[in-house]
């Protein structure tokens, strides 16, 4: 589907713009059904917007340690938002997105990269460093570490 194409229906039904780019008009009311979904987000009207929050789940055999170490690295990519896009932001976004994905494929995440984070985080030569998730980051990946 492009940008401007109705989800459903024909293009005649779309209010953006029917065919020739007409302008048709919205219709009242209106209801959106969805009988199985799997990942994603769904919007709808004029003004909506969707937001994706799904995350994949670690495998059964994660053990407790590395589960608080996944959840508390999500928690700083999403506190790490209110920043604006920087070297120091990618570098830490990128090791918080191998992290996760080694713990969600493997179950665990390699210990030398959970070191360098947590020296990274520690040091406090960071803006990242200095958000409270960071700091639960740091003992979650203790936990791990021992």
């Amino acid at each position: 589907m492009t940008s401007g194409e109705a989800a459903t229906g024909s293009p005649d039904d779309s209010t953006v713009g029917g065919r020739s780019g007409e302008r048709v008009p919205e219709a009242a009311g209106g209801s959106v059904h969805i009988g199985s979904m799997s990942g994603g987000a769904v919007a709808t009207g004029r003004y909506g917007q969707a937001t994706s929050h799904s995350y994949t789940a670690p495998p059964p055999q994660t053990d407790e340690a590395t589960r608080a170490v996944l959840e508390a690295v999500r928690d700083l990519r999403r506190q790490m938002e209110v920043f604006a896009a920087s070297d120091e932001t990618r570098d830490v976004g990128g090791e918080l997105d191998r992290i996760e994905g080694e713990i969600t494929r493997t179950g665990q995440a390699d210990r030398g990269r959970l070191e360098r984070l947590r020296e990274r985080l520690e040091s406090g030569s960071t803006a990242v460093g200095a958000l409270a998730s960071a700091a639960t980051v740091v003992q979650a990946v203790a936990g791990v570490l021992g």
